[in-house]
């Protein structure tokens, strides 16, 4: 009606629907292509092979990102309702309740990050955190140290203890793959084994400024506590792991096949940690 109004009078679409009290994307919505059942089929089909080789944990963003960056055209809300057509629905993540310390670090170390911007380049600041991860045959532990500014999982340890040995080892091999410059940023809460004199000697060592957050505040650590969240919703979804080797298995595919190369981040504009720091970080 709009078009016609518009194509027999000459007046512009916005003054025909100020007069007919209608919004003016009614009648760009009107005016636009119905797509077609066989190119529903087709960005449908491709949605499907994204939504299952990312195992359910894409949902219609970053799907509608894997698509732009594949050439497909596709709108988000188009993603989505085709999405509800095939009955794909990502995993739901729980409602995040934070870690808190048990805050027995001898003589806390200030908080060097407090109120300042993330940084800007890799191997500047990095934090680190320890979860609970379950098996079978009982639980076990992980640490990790994450880059805060590109995201990257730098190094991890698993293991059936929680002694300093645990996140020493994961620390050692972010140290063996990155080689950090001096005066890098360790940030973690008041865990007793960051602040254990193994730990502390070997940031001395390496040249490492120690951080600490506020006693019980696990929010001061966010970006570990989200990775540990994103690791335990989109690998474990409510179960566990057969054994210790099969938790080893899967976790390092899931770190160093997937989330550090592939898996499509929202804070780095959607792009995986290691495209953002290649971008950031062009090779000669």
């Amino acid at each position: 009606m709009i078009g016609e109004i518009h194509r027999a009078t000459g007046h512009g679409i916005r003054r025909i629907c100020e007069v007919l009290e209608l919004p003016r994307g009614s009648y760009y919505h009107a005016a636009a292509p119905t797509p077609s059942k066989r190119s529903d089929k087709a960005a449908g089909d491709a949605i499907e092979e994204i939504f299952k080789s990312h195992r359910r944990r894409y949902g219609h963003r970053r799907i509608w990102h894997e698509l732009a960056g594949r050439g497909i055209t596709c709108a988000p809300a188009r993603v989505r309702r085709l999405m509800a057509e095939r009955g794909l629905k990502a995993i739901q993540p729980k409602t995040f309740v934070p870690k808190t310390s048990d805050g027995r670090a001898d003589k806390p170390s200030p908080n060097l990050i407090a109120g300042k911007e993330l940084p800007d380049r890799p191997d500047q600041v990095w934090a680190g955190d320890i979860t609970f991860i379950p098996t079978a045959s009982g639980w076990l532990y992980l640490a990790v140290v994450i880059d805060l500014c590109t995201r990257r999982i730098t190094g991890w340890s698993l293991a059936r203890h929680m002694r300093a040995g645990l996140v020493a080892d994961a620390l050692a091999q972010g140290l063996g793959s990155r080689r950090p410059a001096l005066g890098l940023i360790f940030h973690s809460d008041r865990g007793s084994q960051y602040g254990s004199c193994e730990y502390r000697a070997m940031l001395s060592r390496a040249g490492i400024c120690q951080s600490m957050s506020a006693r019980a505040n696990p929010y001061h650590n966010a970006w570990s506590e989200s990775f540990m969240a994103t690791l335990k919703k989109e690998m474990l979804q409510g179960g566990c792991f057969i054994d210790g080797q099969d938790a080893r298995t899967e976790i390092f595919s899931f770190i160093e096949g997937y989330y550090n190369t592939h898996r499509r981040h929202s804070s780095l504009g959607y792009r995986s940690p290691a495209r953002f720091e290649a971008e950031l970080i062009p090779s000669n």
